[in-house]
């Protein structure tokens, strides 16, 4: 017996493909602020660590008022 064949993806709603773009262009732009911090660090012989670009980059809310009050 064969297994049933993947059910086709309906079509998005106004506001489910408003969030997906969103979405999409805030990826873009956190992905931006990483690049651009590896270059920085890359440039000035930094130590390129996974906590010290997500500081540098301040990719969440979380992370801004981290460094606020830990700088």
């Amino acid at each position: 017996m064969t297994p049933p064949a993947p059910a086709q993806p309906t079509a998005a709603s106004p506001r489910t493909e408003a969030m997906r773009k969103g979405r999409q262009a805030d990826s873009a732009r956190r992905r931006q602020r990483v690049i651009a911090t590896l270059n920085r660090a890359a440039a000035d012989g930094t130590e390129i660590t996974v906590t010290g670009v997500a500081r540098a980059a301040l990719l969440t809310e979380q992370d801004q008022e981290f460094q606020q009050f830990n700088p």
